[in-house]
């Protein structure tokens, strides 16, 4: 009979989904785990502070497209991750987060560090759950992976206790998992592709957006065959910037009201606008700079995203670069080929004009400096290749659209 210890189930499971890298800071709560990830062969991150490590678990999240893992104690150490998680639920970016927790016998006789995490976790996250059995800890951790990644991506919470960590079972006896995570990447039918087609036909002055849903969707090669099929402008947004390069002749950069694009202009003259894996938030302006006349689009691997902040005339509950895909082989049989050059001349033309207005400003030596003047500075001394990491507010608006 093999015993196996309940730190040792989650390190084992979380290597047999992949994951080589965990963030983290310890506490004796989780320390069962720390001694099982280097049997595993998973590299223990550590950080300075806890909401170091739920960040750095974040980022890493949304640049491998699949959960990052933050490894964190009870009490405070949890509660020093909310702001993490709260990120990750409001950038849909998959991030896992194991805390330590209270003794389950202790409950309710005001133990060392109780306090009802699940209950702060679940408004921040997809799913939040706190393991009970040793027995069951491979079963929550499969689910809670793949709960991350599935459909929208989004953090997840696990809770387990010293009474689920330090014990051992035996491991005939563990209950039933998966580790394998489904494929949820779902088209549109044969029908919506031929109107959502009809539409683009029809269309004399269409615009593409790709947000952070594109991105997850990994539709950067199935956007560009469809740009070749139907050349239109196309701007980006969050994580979708870069899925299309700003050096691509078709896309015009950020798809925020405030960059110095033309963004505001195109899209208040568009007659049609592809909304690819877009939230319609703040960061574009609740689409209200969007032509009131215009036909809406929406591909969204969310149903309750879609007609959010603006109604949408084509609804698609799908993944980006299945429907895209789909359209692109529609209109590739039927020789579909629509010419939009007049309006790529226009939105050229009033690309340019922005643009003009703004480098006199990236290049101003007047007082006071203007953050976008100390942008450029920092630019020139890192060059092309250098990546700039800015704040919120202010900053991000100032820069938004440059870089």
């Amino acid at each position: 009979m093999a015993i196996v210890e309940g730190g040792a189930l989650v390190a084992k499971t979380l290597r047999e989904l992949g994951v080589t890298e965990i963030f983290s800071l310890g506490g004796g709560h989780i320390n069962p785990v720390y001694k099982a990830c280097s049997e595993f062969g998973i590299r223990i991150i550590d950080t300075h502070h806890e909401q170091g490590a739920s960040m750095a678990a974040d980022a890493y999240g949304r640049i491998a497209r699949k959960p990052g893992v933050c490894l964190v104690t009870a009490g405070p150490g949890f509660t020093n991750t909310v702001t993490g998680i709260a990120g990750a639920y409001l950038a849909n970016s998959p991030l896992m987060v194991i805390s330590g927790r209270s003794g389950v016998e202790e409950n309710d006789r005001l133990s060392l560090q109780e306090i009802d995490q699940q209950g702060m976790a679940a408004p921040i996250t997809k799913w939040a759950r706190t393991v009970f059995d040793t027995r069951r800890i491979p079963e929550y951790i499969a689910s809670a992976y793949k709960k991350a990644v599935t459909g929208r991506p989004g953090p997840v919470y696990l809770g387990m206790s010293y009474e689920v960590l330090y014990p051992g079972c035996d491991e005939r006896k563990v209950s039933a998992y998966n580790t394998r995570v489904p494929v949820y990447k779902p088209g549109a039918s044969r029908e919506t592709i031929a109107e959502l087609a009809e539409l683009i036909m029809e269309s004399k002055r269409p615009v593409a957006v790709a947000g952070s849903g594109a991105w997850y969707s990994g539709a950067d090669k199935a956007l560009l065959r469809f740009l070749e099929r139907a050349k239109m402008p196309l701007f980006t947004l969050n994580f979708g910037r870069g899925i299309v390069s700003d050096d691509h002749p078709l896309c015009f950069g950020a798809a925020s009201p405030s960059a110095p694009n033309a963004f505001r202009e195109v899209t208040g003259e568009a007659d049609l606008i592809l909304l690819l894996g877009v939230r319609l938030s703040i960061y574009i302006g609740f689409g209200k700079t969007f032509n009131p006349a215009a036909k809406i689009v929406q591909i969204d691997i969310d149903p309750g995203e879609i007609g959010r902040n603006r109604p949408a005339d084509l609804g698609i509950a799908g993944d980006v670069a299945a429907v895209l895909a789909g359209l692109t082989e529609y209109m590739e049989e039927r020789y579909l080929e629509p010419d939009y050059a007049p309006w790529l001349r226009k939105a050229e033309a009033q690309w340019r004009e922005k643009w003009k207005d703004a480098d006199k400003l990236r290049k101003s030596s007047k007082t006071p400096v203007h953050p976008v003047r100390v942008a450029k500075a920092v630019e020139e001394v890192m060059g092309e290749d250098g990546i700039l990491v800015i704040d919120g507010g202010d900053t991000q608006a100032f820069t938004d659209g440059y870089y």
